[in-house]
């Protein structure tokens, strides 16, 4: 079984594991290699890495592909699904002071939901990104925290793949919000490393007070029993709202979350640009030493 196991983000429907893998394998490598382990990222075989897909459950049936379903600012609902939205746009905005309330602002109470949409998929991380795809997105991290049964289900996908051979886990975006549950419920004894990037964990109410175990008193509990926890986010990734996870899940020996920022240019939440980055591939060799 694989050593590193993978669990991607938001927007992935429309791929699948073989294809993930692929590229996470290549990028972890590179990361390996950036920071100066190369006999090390020779050695990574594509049977090292697995990422375990659980994207296709949010496919709707008989959706052709990059066909999302014609969501419109309408279908945004209130609660956790405007506030994370909100969140984001205010984050935005503090990182781009060229962005202001646009059409569509309310007269009181800030900008609209339309608005606020509108100006986010201006912004170069998700410029990328269709209106369609970018609420089912939301709805996609609103889903997990909310929906208890699909979260048994991604955590099920996830159980296949880790196993004694198992050392790291590696979650992306949305992913290491399931990767911190994870690990925190089923405790694998032989993951030594967690590994989060481009993590929104740390995002007030809507993430980190709404994550299992709860937090108690402003502190979330450690990720089970792994002694290392490394995470990795690029100061204007949007999505890794709070950069610094050391203060918010204290270790119960001591230990703490090790937080590495790295400059992944206009493309901030690429997953690939987070693998191939110095910090990421020097946390994988620490890993292992």
């Amino acid at each position: 079984m694989a050593t590193f196991v993978g669990i991607h983000g938001i927007g992935q429907q429309y791929r699948g594991k073989y294809s993930l893998s692929e590229a996470w394998h290549s990028a972890l490598r590179d990361g390996l290699a950036a920071a100066g382990y190369e006999d090390e990222a020779e050695k990574v075989s594509a049977a090292d890495v697995r990422v375990m897909f659980f994207g296709g459950a949010f496919r709707p049936d008989g959706a052709m592909a990059d066909d999302d379903p014609p969501y419109s600012p309408e279908d945004i609902k209130p609660g956790p699904e405007t506030d994370l939205l909100r969140t984001l746009y205010e984050a935005a905005m503090e990182q781009d002071a060229t962005l202001g309330p646009g059409a569509g602002a309310m007269s009181a109470g800030g900008a609209s939901v339309k608005a606020m949409l509108l100006q986010l998929l201006r912004t170069p991380i998700f410029s990328g990104i269709v209106q369609r795809a970018f609420i089912g997105n939301l709805k996609q991290v609103t889903r997990f925290l909310a929906d208890e049964s699909f979260k048994e289900q991604v955590f099920s996908c996830v159980d296949t793949g880790v196993d004694e051979n198992t050392r790291v886990v590696i979650g992306h975006s949305l992913g290491s919000i399931v990767a911190y549950e994870y690990m925190c419920r089923f405790q694998p004894a032989s993951v030594r490393l967690l590994l989060t990037l481009g993590s929104p964990l740390g995002i007030p109410r809507l993430v980190f007070d709404r994550l299992t175990p709860q937090p108690v008193n402003g502190k979330g509990a450690w990720a089970g029993t792994v002694p290392t926890w490394v995470n990795v986010a690029a100061p204007n990734d949007t999505v890794a709202l709070c950069q610094q996870l050391a203060g918010l899940f204290p270790g119960p020996q001591s230990q703490t979350v090790d937080d590495r920022s790295v400059d992944n240019g206009r493309d901030a939440h690429s997953i690939e640009r987070y693998l191939n980055a110095r910090q990421t591939g020097s946390a994988l060799h620490e890993a292992f030493t």
